[in-house]
């Protein structure tokens, strides 16, 4: 008997029928022994519709009426699912995740786990149920509903892994595998049977969706493997460990941020930008260049009212000094990913290809590179014809 934990996106369960697929690949799981909890997502688009829905009224929600708020979405999931593995024989209840014992601290919108008491899960497990828990969500240490950003259902499969001790923890989505690369934009991209955490958590943090980097940390300090698989068919998926067991290759994978902003100013006048910048904001990437300090932003974070309503840069929130354009990041992931060969090698074959490269930075296992707005899909494709093939 083993204790798995599930955790399945929101396209899984986007409608009847494919909530009852998932109840019985859950059932079946219990069926032969297995202590089972599942974390789910919400529906496709509900967390954006309701975002939508509150900014009908206001443009500057309160931040704990919206967490309020899009905590409803992974609620409907979890009972849905509840309701279905019950109808189909398999004892099942669901829980948020304040009655998961999910704490987190007191930050809305984008809370960070802090512990977990699950207390509850292990009642109703050796009661033999199956627990089915709202992902993205928690509760603060001042008692009030607190979600986890974009991506936290990951987290809190992670969590809850962690603190059951599971034996296993599958984050099941719609993809079958973490690839070298966005197969969506580079064909020859191909699975990743075993990657490190760090080299994810790199991916995750520079564009890889398929997994939120804080839940890759997670299970790094935890120790907790991840099975990283499609929630239909049976591919062998990845594995996310502290070391693959074969021999890596000098650069694992790819990722790519697509128009992020690149924010420059004379070192003079680097209180200007902080300043400006809100204090709880972390720029994805500072370079020190001569005299001049260079900023990557990004504009899914609350800023101040840098972009318009169409998403647009509006330059005149610039304060004086301070120039700004928007660009793409490519990041180059593996053990030989910094190295100067690599980044030369790269620089040229993006030049061949026409595509400038404003600036790049290596850190122990990655490269960056930030490109001009628009570029970096062709530059993904030409880059991993260069490195991985």
């Amino acid at each position: 008997m083993a204790l798995i934990v599930q955790k399945y996106g929101g396209t899984s369960v986007q409608d009847h029928e494919l909530v009852l697929r998932v109840a019985h690949r859950v059932a079946d799981l219990r069926k032969r022994g297995d202590d089972v909890v599942v974390v789910v997502s919400a529906r496709g688009e509900t967390t954006d519709r309701l975002v939508q829905e509150a900014r009908s009224f206001t443009d500057a929600p309160a931040q704990r009426e919206l967490d309020m708020l899009m905590s409803a979405g992974e609620r409907i999931s979890m009972s849905l699912l509840a309701i279905a593995l019950n109808s189909i024989g398999c004892p099942a209840v669901s829980f948020t995740g304040s009655q998961a014992g999910i704490i987190t601290d007191t930050r809305h919108t984008d809370a960070r786990v802090l512990e977990v008491k699950p207390f509850r899960v292990v009642r109703e497990l050796e009661r033999g149920n199956v627990v089915v828990i709202g992902g993205f969500q928690g509760v603060s240490t001042a008692k009030d509903v607190t979600t986890l950003g974009r991506g936290g259902s990951d987290t809190t499969a992670v969590a809850l892994a962690a603190a059951l001790k599971a034996d296993l923890c599958e984050i099941l989505t719609d993809v079958d595998a973490v690839h070298t690369a966005d197969p969506r934009l580079v064909p020859t991209a191909r699975p990743i049977d075993e990657i490190a955490y760090e080299d994810m958590a790199e991916l995750a943090r520079f564009g890889a969706r398929i997994l939120k980097e804080e839940a890759v940390r997670f299970a790094e300090r935890s120790g907790i493997e991840i099975h990283i698989a499609g929630s239909e068919g049976d591919a062998a998926g990845t594995i996310i460990l502290e070391k693959p067991h074969g021999e890596e290759p000098p650069v694992v994978g790819l990722s790519l941020l697509e128009r992020q902003t690149f924010l420059s100013a004379r070192r003079a006048d680097r209180a200007l930008m902080t300043r400006w910048m809100e204090p709880t904001e972390s720029p994805l990437l500072i370079v020190h260049s001569g005299d001049r300090i260079e900023i990557v932003v990004s504009p899914n974070t609350p800023e101040r009212a840098l972009w318009d309503d169409a998403g647009e840069l509006d330059a005149s929130e610039l304060p004086s000094g301070v120039t700004a354009m928007d660009v793409d990041v490519i990041s180059i992931v593996g053990s030989d990913a910094a190295y100067r060969e690599v980044i030369t090698r790269s620089i040229a074959e993006l030049e061949r290809s026409g595509i400038e490269c404003i600036c790049s930075v290596a850190t122990g296992r990655s490269t960056l590179l930030v490109l001009p707005a628009a570029s970096g899909a062709r530059a993904e494709l030409c880059l991993h014809d260069l490195l991985i093939g």
